[in-house]
């Protein structure tokens, strides 16, 4: 498994992931917005999370003729910090 944060070639890998899946079948990336800058690529650095999930986007429409691309951001709610007693 790697991240897609670190993908040199991500239409390569994209365009495979098409190719082998089944008639139908789904692919699923997802990410977090923590990384080692050291081995991260240069435009995924310089994004924000809204940047991050567009570059992701324009990595399936770009390699193959995906049936649909749904980017969504999951974040957990905020949650307030209980008062201490």
């Amino acid at each position: 498994v790697v991240s897609v944060d670190y993908l040199v070639r991500p239409k390569e890998i994209f365009k495979e992931c098409h190719r082998v899946l089944r008639p139908g079948g789904v692919a699923l990336m997802s990410f977090s917005n923590r990384c080692f800058a050291s081995k991260a690529v240069a435009m995924w650095l310089q994004a924000d999370d809204i940047g991050r999930l567009t570059l992701v986007g324009s990595y399936f429409h770009y390699s193959a003729d995906w049936a649909d691309i749904d980017a969504l951001d999951i974040k957990k709610p905020q949650v307030d910090t209980p008062k201490r007693p």
